[in-house]
């Protein structure tokens, strides 16, 4: 039982992580940022971990134990490199640009919330309020 535990964990994580690539459909039940989504992989490792530890206590066999170990290992490694990926280097962002106050905003187009796209050109001559976010916040 031990085992299967760990196997499921081990695979939580592997789907939790492939949640991070480009264009994977959005869960509606994850889609609030990333942390749901790493909260999910943390909760495979854990699961991972303590079916390893489960096994190692009452499992037979030096090859089984090993490869329980190994597969441990995989799980959280996965988890540490898709956190540290999801949570340093993809929002390593550019230095913010100095707008002065009475002068045009530069040209840009850019996807609404609902796929929409809209440009400084159709925001021409009307009051708007631009927000730009990542989505994490």
């Amino acid at each position: 039982m031990s085992a299967i535990i760990a196997l499921l964990g081990c695979m939580l994580v592997g789907v939790a992580a492939a949640l991070f690539f480009p264009n994977t459909p959005d869960l509606p039940i994850l889609g609030e940022g990333d942390w749901p989504k790493l909260i999910v992989m943390y909760l495979g490792a854990g699961w991972s971990f303590l079916g390893t530890v489960q096994f190692l206590r009452f499992g037979r066999g030096f090859m089984a134990k090993a490869a329980m170990v190994l597969l441990l290992i995989v799980s959280l490694g996965m988890s540490a490199g898709t956190s540290y990926w999801v949570l340093d280097y993809s929002y390593q962002l550019p230095a913010p640009v100095e707008l002065p106050a009475g002068k045009p905003i530069p040209k840009f187009e850019l996807a609404d919330q609902n796929g929409n796209t809209v440009s400084d050109v159709s925001l021409r001559g009307k009051p708007c309020i631009l927000i730009f976010s990542r989505g994490v916040w």
